[in-house]
């Protein structure tokens, strides 16, 4: 299994005012359109999550689609599963305050990744920032999606995310991770 380094940070799907489903036409910047996903496979995911716009080139060319594509091929090796983390997550929001618990994360993996995915989703709950054997191209906030009871709410938008250099999926969010497995046909363990 290579490193975690891309790991696109996913939303909660947004209707507007009237109720229509829509995206954010900014999520992979000025790179293809849709991050090069069809509209029939954005028809798919839209109702499940967005996508959140990362800010880096490596996330815009088409790497999602691959992804996506990867697991597609690969589904009979993948298996979903839960587990609890500890996380810790320091504010600065209106004063410094520190935020620890412990939380279910939903995963959506190959069988045989399962120990390095928990060491990726450890790490990442109690740390905002990666080191030398965790560091991502962008930051994941997954400590501060787990946070209960923090004023800080814009974290807590983050309630999934898609590994895009293995292909894995985590969630906060039980909906979006049982969306993702019956659209996948990925069985629950």
């Amino acid at each position: 299994m290579e490193s975690s380094y891309l790991i696109q940070r996913l939303l909660k799907p947004y209707k507007n005012p009237v109720g229509v489903l829509k995206d954010n036409p900014f999520s992979f910047g000025g790179g293809l359109v849709n991050g090069g996903l069809s509209n029939e496979a954005m028809d798919l995911l839209r109702p499940i999550f967005r996508f959140d716009y990362m800010g880096s080139a490596e996330f815009e060319f088409g790497e999602v689609p691959r992804t996506l594509s990867k697991i597609v091929e690969n589904k009979d090796k993948y298996i979903a599963w839960e587990f609890l983390v500890n996380y810790r997550y320091e504010s600065w929001f209106k004063k410094k305050e520190t935020f620890t618990g412990k939380k279910p994360v939903y995963v959506i993996c190959q069988k045989d990744w399962i120990d390095n995915v928990k060491d990726v989703i450890w790490y990442h709950a109690k740390n905002s920032y990666g080191n030398t054997q965790h560091y991502t191209k962008e930051c994941v906030f997954l400590n501060r999606a787990l946070a209960e009871n923090c004023e800080d709410e814009w974290p807590k938008k983050y309630q999934g995310w898609l590994e895009l250099d293995n292909g894995y999926f985590f969630f906060s969010n039980k909906e979006m991770f049982d969306k993702t497995c019956e659209l996948f046909g990925i069985t629950k363990e």
